[in-house]
C-alpha cells in the first residue's frame, strides 16, 4: 500500500538525529531515535525511506544472519581453528613476526583485530564460512599489524610486499568491486 510506513522496532536514545539499520539475515528493520522527537515525524523520516528499506531488505535475505554464541559457531570455531594454526604458522616466518597469541570470537564489524603491544590477534569465528583465499589475506592483515600498527603508507607497503593482490580479496571479502 503505497504511503504505508515500513515495519519498525523503534528504540528512544538520548541522541540528536535518527537512524536505521536492516538486520542481515531478517530484514528487520531497527530505527534509534531521539527522546523527544515526535511519533509522527518518526513515521514520516521510516516513510520517506521506503524505497531504500526495501532495496535493502531485499540485500539482506541473501545474507546469512548475524552469528550468536551456540552450536553453529562452535562448530564454525572447530572448523576455522586448524586453518589459522596452519596459515599462521606459514606465514609468521614468511613475514618475520613474533609468532602472536591468537583467538576466535564473534565480531559484528571485523573480519579480525591486532593488538601490537600484546601480539594478540583475534579472528572473527565467521571467517569459517569465506574461501581459504579470504582467510589468508586476514591473517596477512593482521600479522602486518605486528610490523606496522596503522593502516599507513607503510602498512600498505607491507601488505603489497607479502601479499600483491590484497587488495582484490579485501574488495571480496568486504562484497565490494575493486576500481
Amino acid at each position: 500500500m503505497p504511503g504505508s510506513v515500513p515495519a519498525y522496532t523503534l528504540t528512544r536514545k538520548r541522541m540528536k538525529n535518527v537512524r536505521m539499520v536492516v538486520r542481515n539475515g531478517t530484514g528487520e528493520v531497527r530505527v534509534s531515535a531521539p527522546m523527544r522527537m515526535p511519533q509522527r515525524d518518526i513515521d514520516a523520516w521510516v516513510r520517506s525511506k521506503s524505497a531504500w528499506i526495501a532495496a535493502k531488505q531485499a540485500e539482506a535475505l541473501e545474507h546469512p544472519a548475524p552469528l550468536a554464541p551456540g552450536a553453529e559457531s562452535d562448530a564454525l570455531r572447530r572448523s576455522l581453528a586448524p586453518v589459522l594454526e596452519s596459515l599462521l604458522d606459514e606465514w609468521v616466518p614468511r613475514m618475520g613476526v613474533p609468532h602472536p597469541t591468537w583467538r576466535m570470537r564473534i565480531m559484528r564489524s571485523r573480519w579480525g583485530s591486532c593488538n601490537k603491544t600484546t601480539r594478540t590477534v583475534t579472528f572473527s569465528v565467521e571467517l569459517a564460512r569465506k574461501d581459504y583465499h579470504l582467510v589468508e589475506y586476514v591473517v596477512v592483515h593482521e600479522l602486518a599489524h605486528l610490523i606496522e600498527a596503522n593502516h599507513g603508507a607503510g602498512f600498505y607497503a607491507v601488505m603489497d610486499r607479502h601479499l600483491p593482490g590484497w587488495r582484490e580479496h579485501r574488495a571480496e571479502l568486504n562484497g565490494r568491486q575493486v576500481d
